[in-house]
């Protein structure tokens, strides 16, 4: 499912991501790779923030959408 439609406070692992490859790299670079478990702290103004490896992240809506995640039931 995508990133987007996971709620607040739920954590899920990142299965792939259907963007193009500048996107691709941007997403790697922010340490966003298949693997990799993520959760969402909350969405402000069509941002979504994560919680990345003890790390806060924002990405827009749209990438969020193209991110593809498996809940892992935490």
């Amino acid at each position: 499912m995508p990133l987007t439609m996971l709620g607040s406070g739920k954590n899920a692992i990142i299965t792939g991501c259907r963007a193009k490859d500048k996107t691709i790299k941007f997403l790697e670079g922010l340490g966003l790779v298949p693997g990799t478990e993520v959760s969402v702290v909350s969405e402000n103004n069509g941002n979504i923030i994560l919680s990345v490896r003890g790390s806060r992240i924002a990405i827009n809506r749209g990438i969020a959408q193209m991110l593809m995640v498996e809940g892992c039931g935490r």
